[in-house]
């Protein structure tokens, strides 16, 4: 295996490189270059680079779908009914109530691109709102 400084590099160094490679993560262009020369030289490298986009694409399709499915209707349905239990039990008690309700919400978006780049948006937003007295 040669390359342009004519210097040996052993498989063993290559292989940690390969899923930066992979995550287009290797910024210098001597480093990508010779990765890239390495691959067309070594074919055991080159199937393991290979392999590995397949089970990092398996990985992506099975998270796009994951985070795209919605809770159950009977999980939903059972949720609603314990708080409206809890509700009526904090009504029916003979001590004075102050409800406050928190609410908390946490929305991720996740939106991984052609060229195999993966963009994670969060946000969140926690309000309090305050009973009239």
């Amino acid at each position: 295996m040669n390359f342009e400084d004519n210097n040996l590099t052993c498989c063993d160094q290559m292989l940690p490189s390969i899923i930066l490679y992979i995550d287009h993560e290797i910024f210098e262009n001597d480093e990508l270059r010779a990765l890239e020369n390495h691959f067309t030289e070594c074919l055991g490298c080159k199937q393991v680079m290979e392999q590995e986009t397949r089970n990092l694409n398996k990985v992506r399709q099975l998270l796009c779908n994951a985070l795209s499915e919605s809770a159950p209707e009977d999980l939903t349905a059972k949720i609603t009914l314990q708080i409206e239990d809890l509700y009526n039990q904090m009504l029916q008690s003979n001590q004075p109530q102050t409800i406050t309700e928190f609410t908390y919400t946490q929305t991720t978006y996740t939106e991984f691109t052609p060229d195999g780049a993966t963009q994670i948006e969060i946000t969140s937003e926690i309000r309090r709102e305050f009973p009239l007295e």
